[in-house]
């Protein structure tokens, strides 16, 4: 695998969320836009789905996103914006907390890795994408496959509520950056450090200023 392999779908990714889609199109098409095997294109959503940037379901196809695992439309549109800040806010300093525990060395590298992509993000999809993987990977960090389970529901229902929020606010602009991409590097700091009280704190802090971005309220 190259990472222009890998770059080719991410980008393709985007252009696919950008148009409001939610499922990629059919393997053999995909392998055919990308120029890379059957072998290698599985190789890459592999990749992009350990991630929870994808989610695959045998006989349907390949979808944007984290797996939905609340399939039932009338539960998901009785869930408040509110209810899922207050979850967020529940769940992710814990899972910040427990990362600071039980992060590997590859892990930290790949936090590394997401912050250095971040920060050099000019567009508001590519930072939204990026911080998504950043959360996702902290996730990840737990080593707590439950956690990560409830995390990806959550995400699920971010994406279905709180992004749009985030292009009302921001439009053209790349994200709330200035400070949240701070915010981050001082949450990944506190786990590098393995300090899981100062990661649960500063997750909160973070999570705390956004929604003031998003909505005004603290």
């Amino acid at each position: 695998m190259t990472d222009s392999d890998l770059g080719r779908l991410r980008a393709l990714l985007d252009h696919t969320i950008e148009r409001g889609e939610a499922r990629l199109p059919p393997e053999p098409r995909l392998s055919e836009t990308l120029g890379v095997s059957r072998g290698r294109l599985r190789t890459l959503l592999k990749k992009l789905e350990d991630e929870g940037a994808i989610w695959r379901h045998v006989g349907k196809g390949t979808f944007v996103g984290p797996r939905q695992m609340i399939e039932t439309p009338q539960l998901s549109a009785s869930f408040s914006v509110d209810d899922i800040l207050q979850a967020r806010t529940l769940l992710e300093p814990q899972l910040a907390a427990q990362a600071a525990i039980h992060a590997t060395p590859e892990d930290l590298a790949l936090m590394q890795a997401c912050l250095k992509d971040m920060d050099q993000s000019e567009s508001l999809l590519s930072w939204k994408r990026l911080d998504e993987r950043l959360h996702r990977i902290i996730a990840q960090a737990s080593h707590n496959m439950l956690l990560l389970l409830l995390y990806d529901t959550l995400r699920a229902q971010i994406r279905m509520t709180l992004d749009r929020r985030i292009e009302q606010v921001f439009g053209g602009e790349v994200g709330p950056k200035e400070d949240t991409d701070e915010q981050h590097r001082a949450v990944v700091d506190a786990i590098e450090r393995h300090d899981p009280v100062a990661a649960e704190t500063c997750m909160r802090t973070h999570l705390v200023s956004l929604r003031g971005k998003l909505f005004g309220l603290r």
